[in-house]
């Protein structure tokens, strides 16, 4: 039915213009409200919202066309162009926003972030850099132009609001994910992906909102009413979590509940035991998950539910590594290595396979994933990245109240446990929206505490006046 619409407008020109001159005015009405301030921080929020709400390229008409990951498409149609003409639009109609970032965080922002976190910056380039030896350098330069087009919006969400107010807009992003996924599948069955493209994408968001709930209500919430909605959602996130049957999603949603549950205690740490005690407790969470994907069949049938992704991870892993040793230094190109049905055998992802026949699409590693994009030196990269921001976020515990400082933990947590068994960190996605956010807020903030802290002590207090030295 979509599709007949589709073909329907696009082949009658006399709706093509109707079209067109209503899209006009309705452009022209909106770009005038949005000038009001209130009401352009309100169309701000929402549009933050929404493209929270695409992130993980939703399968639902229109939004499905409307995620930067349309780019990379091959086949010419001229609705995967929609973002070319979507965020132009988007700019248009709140330009006045958006110069207002440009002229006075924009440049402070960039800046921070190039400082305090330069290996995330460098990483950042080689998605388009990595065309020059791609094995599919045109899709490689499609990808990469889809990864910093979606970075660049990432970064300005993250620049642009404050801890609070992010958390805010991911919580509803995500639990709309949720609710439109209940509504259209009201009838929830074992694997529920509701509108994702895999229940494990799903369980992961869902997993995500039930933390970030989870601590707006024992840190947040400043009413009654406040804490029952946050513990509603929290609840409603948690079904979801389970109705997907992911028993690694399960796994880490609990853990995540464990971390937010250990905030106060964490906050009254000095910062290297604080560090310590949330590194081993990333330690601790990956040689679960590793366990558990050892004995599914002992362990996740039974307990936490069959989850038949996870079969066969451990048997490509090692020729996954012995194939990103074939070209350590550069790897294969951004999206360059699984293009079994385009190469065949001329790229070595043909020939990786487990004993029962199973070819992967995707390392199903977020080390790996990238490791085989962008070599070694992209993967040290990215773990220098990592450690930049859990020193950040470490610190930020006893400056900040814990319903903001708790927000990157559980991030970082969540990313390093979900990238055990998937190469989301590696795709363009919820989950590289939520690193860019959290990293590009942690440059900034950390920035801010130490100037503050510096102040506190009297280090950056202007010199006194002569007249003060020497009143005579």
């Amino acid at each position: 039915m979509a599709r007949l619409i589709k073909e329907l407008i696009l082949t009658n020109n006399l709706l093509l213009v109707i079209f067109g001159i209503s899209g006009l005015i309705i452009t022209l009405i909106l770009f005038q409200i949005a000038t009001k301030k209130n009401l352009g921080i309100t169309f701000e929020k929402w549009f933050a919202i929404l493209y929270i709400f695409i992130s993980p390229h939703v399968n639902i008409p229109p939004f499905n066309y409307l995620h930067f990951i349309n780019l990379t498409e091959t086949d010419g149609s001229t609705i995967a162009k929609l973002p070319f003409v979507f965020y132009p639009w988007i700019v248009f109609v709140l330009c006045g926003r958006f110069l207002f970032f440009l002229r006075h965080k924009f440049v402070e922002g960039l800046s921070l972030l190039l400082f305090r976190n330069p290996a995330f910056s460098l990483y950042c380039l080689l998605p388009l850099t990595s065309t020059l030896w791609s094995l599919v350098p045109d899709i490689t330069l499609r990808a990469g132009m889809a990864f910093t087009g979606f970075t660049v919006v990432c970064f300005y969400v993250g620049a642009r609001y404050e801890w609070h107010e992010l958390s805010g807009l991911v919580r509803w992003g995500y639990t709309s994910i949720g609710i439109v996924s209940f509504l259209r599948f009201p009838t929830a069955t074992r694997e529920f992906a509701g509108i994702t493209s895999h229940k494990n994408s799903l369980g992961s968001i869902m997993v995500v909102s039930t933390a970030l709930w989870y601590l707006h209500y024992s840190q947040g919430a400043k009413t009654q009413k406040e804490r029952w909605i946050s513990l509603l959602f929290m609840l409603f996130s948690f079904y979801l979590v389970r109705s997907t049957s992911s028993g690694g999603s399960l796994v880490n949603c609990l853990m995540l509940v464990v971390v937010v549950s250990s905030l106060n205690f964490l906050s009254k740490l000095k910062f290297q035991w604080a560090f310590t005690c949330i590194v081993g407790f990333m330690v601790l969470g990956i040689i679960s998950s590793v366990y558990i994907i050892d004995n599914l069949e002992s362990i996740v049938v039974g307990g936490l539910g069959k989850d038949l992704t996870l079969t066969g991870r451990t048997e490509f892993w090692p020729q996954l590594i012995a194939a990103a040793n074939q070209s350590p230094w550069f790897g294969y190109g951004f999206q360059g290595f699984f293009q079994q049905e385009l190469l065949g055998d001329k790229t070595p992802a043909f020939f990786i396979y487990t004993a029962s026949g199973f070819q992967p699409k995707t390392a199903h590693n977020g080390a790996l994933a990238i490791l085989l994009s962008f070599g070694y030196p992209g993967l040290i990269l990215i773990l220098v990245s990592l450690l930049t921001n859990l020193t950040f976020a470490v610190r930020e515990l006893n400056r900040r109240p814990l319903s903001e400082s708790g927000i990157p933990v559980i991030y970082l947590v969540f990313i390093i446990l979900n990238n055990i068994t998937e190469g989301s960190l590696g795709d363009i996605g919820d989950v590289w929206l939520a690193y860019v956010l959290l990293t590009v807020r942690l440059s900034i903030d950390s920035s801010k505490s130490q100037s503050s802290n510096r102040r506190s002590y009297g280090l950056d207090s202007p010199p006194r006046s002569p007249s003060r030295l020497n009143p005579d």
